[in-house]
């Protein structure tokens, strides 16, 4: 584990059990996907616990595989209720939603561990702004609860 080798070892003392994705369910992602490459980050978080973890960490978001198909879906749903000037592109990905008025997404083309944008309909700005420079460091602010987590970052 290149990327998420901390976090993994600190869910690993924590007690937190960790179920990873099957290779077919990462078969049916890459076909859902296409021709885009996954952020390695990413596969390395679907290979360890890509179909749920237990205790508190990201329980009760939609991010894991019984969900991730329809994400992109209603990231851009979501949109079109707001009436939002904004859309996602081929090029988005949406791995997180919470109670469906939010969404974390990542690009494909921006490396192994890409920056974290997001977009709420609880916000007064019609856009998407970064919020964590790689993927890891939203990961860690969820574990840690970094309250800061959703603020936009420069």
């Amino acid at each position: 584990m290149k990327y998420l080798f901390e976090l993994i070892s600190q869910l690993s003392k924590d007690g937190i059990p960790m179920n990873p994705c099957t290779n077919e369910d990462l078969t049916h992602l890459q076909e859902m996907i296409g021709s885009e490459k996954l952020p390695e980050a990413y596969i390395e978080f679907l290979k360890t616990m890509g179909r749920g973890t237990e205790h508190t960490f990201l329980r009760g978001h939609s991010c894991f595989m019984d969900e991730l198909l329809i994400l992109n879906e209603g990231g851009q749903e979501l949109l079109e209720e707001n009436d939002s000037t904004k859309n996602l592109t081929e090029n988005d990905f949406v791995f997180w939603m919470s109670q469906g008025c939010m969404f974390c997404f990542f690009k494909f083309n921006e490396g192994d561990n890409p920056p974290i944008y997001f977009y709420s309909e609880s916000t007064d700005q019609d856009d998407f702004y970064k919020i964590t420079d790689s993927f890891t460091d939203f990961l860690l602010g969820m574990y840690t609860k970094d309250k800061n987590i959703f603020k936009k970052k420069d």
